[in-house]
């Protein structure tokens, strides 16, 4: 996946960057949302770029490749290339584990509530919804520990 940000502010520890709006991907030009983006990176935060080792827990990416070493100013665009494994990796977190979360609860709890004579629907919706609880919280313990890997072009 392929977008294109515009520096906000540069200086000699990080860079601040702001993803371009309604910008096609570079690679596929399909317009897709950026939904997937704004999980990895909550709504309207600017991405922090570390360009030293000291800032790597603070900041959203790393510039591994000292691309900033060059000479960028406020306000560049530059392009980012999301590395694509790590990406499919993510989408099955984001999308699999609830889904897998969700079917597991309400098993366990309709089968749970049979053995116990209780209304096994109930057991059922029950299950759905702490699925669903759990899902979310598991989603979002990840989403905190997650720093994409990306390569930046000009």
């Amino acid at each position: 996946m392929i977008k294109l940000a515009r520096i906000l502010k540069i200086d000699e520890k990080t860079v601040e960057l702001q993803l371009e709006k309604n910008g096609s991907c570079g690679d596929c030009n399909k317009g897709c949302s950026d939904g997937f983006l704004n999980f990895i990176f909550p709504k309207n935060t600017t991405l922090s770029v570390s360009k030293k080792q000291e800032m790597l827990s603070q900041t959203h990416l790393d510039d591994k490749d000292a691309f900033f070493s060059q000479k960028y100013q406020k306000g560049d665009v530059i392009g980012m290339k999301f590395n694509e494994n790590q990406l499919f990796k993510l989408a099955l977190a984001l999308y699999g584990l609830p889904i897998l979360l969700i079917i597991v609860s309400l098993l366990f709890f309709y089968y749970l509530f049979s053995l116990v004579d209780f209304n096994n629907d109930l057991g059922g919706v029950i299950g759905l919804i702490l699925g669903l609880v759990i899902s979310k919280n598991v989603i979002k313990l990840n989403r905190d520990k997650f720093k994409p890997q990306v390569k930046f072009f000009k």
